[in-house]
């Protein structure tokens, strides 16, 4: 927070009717984060207020008999205000009846504006209501004296503080929102696929997760560059899978993976290898697939700098028989990156329940299948193919994210999936 004056006001008035008159106002100025100034008063509106109004403030018509009007306290108001930043919950209501009240008295209130309301709605995207009443619950902040200015002022003013942290970034608590908090509770810590639905109970978005709870946390912490998806998630469930390998095989279900472009070898006349881009259309085989061009073109340049070539400063002819083959060499040393590390292999991991384990088995360079059991690793390696539930036939999206997984397996900190190659007999 700067240095500058900003004055929290809350107003109590007769109603929301366009005649609506001022009974009770707040002022609280803070400067430097400290409060320099408190100022309260009821205010006489020359007229009866409504049962409802004397109910919601304990304000009654005799109490404000005796109370100033407006003319009498103007003057201490535009001394507070004057130069100072005006926030309020809800500035169209609070500012826009001050400067009715001002106008009435000939003097025009311009003031810059900060409405804790509206930055709400900016900081806290998804939130079902932004109520004084709904924000304080949510932060956490007491307001013992609801309904009155003063009260209402200084949870405003609490309101504002943590508003401009999360405007810096400062704020030190990780927030999610309520209707999120309980499910995210009952959410398991462990490999899976998160569904998220809409307002309709529509999935519109899978998630496939080696920890589904710290991923969901991720995903729906509150914070303006995940507004859009925190305004449509209604409700989220996560379905246990032990290998995140396999919740990935079942995203595929509902997420095909159809990529624009590829990347694949191509012979020169000279007999040299090269790689090459090219449109993938389906059927075609590639090494590494893509997107859109601009991925195919970043993983060219990475696989050209990693083959070295000979420069020299004059020669005659073509590259020597030895340079070729040194280059292709290079080229087939690459491309070996691009596919499982053994033909025929499989992947055991962690089962959906204790005891249970998950098997993924890959023969001839392609995922077949995957499965849930009980049984013992030495009885599954005698007969992998009985313990698959689910096979596939050449799914290119499965063996992609299968061939990343494998890869990936290296660096995992928490390795829950191993892998071993199978003799081709098995």
């Amino acid at each position: 927070m700067n240095s500058r004056r900003y004055v929290i006001c809350d107003i109590e008035a007769t109603g929301l009717h366009e005649d609506k008159e001022i009974i009770e106002i707040a002022l609280v100025t803070i400067q430097d984060g400290k409060i320099i100034d408190v100022y309260e008063t009821l205010v006489n509106p020359l007229g009866k207020i409504s049962n409802f109004i004397q109910d919601l403030t304990s304000i009654s018509s005799r109490d404000l008999l005796e109370a100033p009007k407006f003319y009498d306290i103007a003057e201490s108001l535009w001394l507070r205000l004057e130069g100072a930043i005006f926030v309020s919950h809800r500035t169209d209501f609070d500012f826009n009846l001050l400067q009715k009240k001002f106008h009435e008295l000939g003097k025009d209130l311009k003031l810059k504006t900060y409405c804790t309301l509206k930055v709400a709605q900016a900081e806290i995207p998804g939130l079902r209501s932004y109520s004084l009443d709904s924000l304080c619950q949510f932060f956490n902040i007491k307001n013992k004296d609801r309904h009155r200015a003063l009260g209402d002022a200084l949870a405003t003013l609490e309101l504002f503080k943590i508003l401009n942290q999360l405007t810096e970034k400062v704020y030190p608590k990780k927030l999610y929102l309520p209707q999120h908090e309980k499910a995210l509770e009952n959410l398991p810590s462990r490999s899976g696929l998160i569904y998220f639905k809409d307002s309709l109970g529509k999935v519109f978005k899978l998630e496939a997760a080696v920890n589904m709870n710290k991923r969901a946390r991720e995903l729906l912490l509150v914070s303006k560059e995940n507004k859009e998806f925190l305004m449509r998630v209604e409700s989220f469930f996560g379905e246990v899978t032990g290998s995140p390998l396999i919740a990935e095989f079942k995203r595929l279900n509902f997420h095909p993976f159809r990529p624009e472009w590829c990347i694949n070898i191509k012979l020169q006349l000279s007999g040299e290898k090269t790689f090459s881009i090219r449109p993938h259309k389906k059927g075609m085989k590639g090494l590494w697939y893509f997107d859109d061009l601009s991925g195919a073109r970043k993983m060219m340049k990475l696989l050209l700098s990693k083959i070295s070539t000979a420069k020299y400063v004059y020669r005659e002819g073509l590259p020597s028989k030895e340079e070729i083959l040194k280059h292709n060499q290079q080229v087939e040393n690459l491309v070996k990156t691009a596919k499982f590390p053994l033909d025929d292999l499989i992947i055991f991991g962690e089962g959906r329940s204790l005891g249970e384990k998950s098997l993924i088995l890959i023969r001839s360079g392609h995922v077949l299948g995957y499965g849930f059991t009980y049984a013992s690793q030495e009885s599954i390696l005698k007969e992998p193919e009985h313990y698959l539930q689910r096979r596939f036939c050449k799914h290119l999206g499965a063996d992609q994210v299968a061939m990343r997984y494998i890869r990936e397996l290296k660096n995992m900190r928490q390795k829950s999936d191993t892998w071993q190659g199978l003799s081709v007999g098995v």
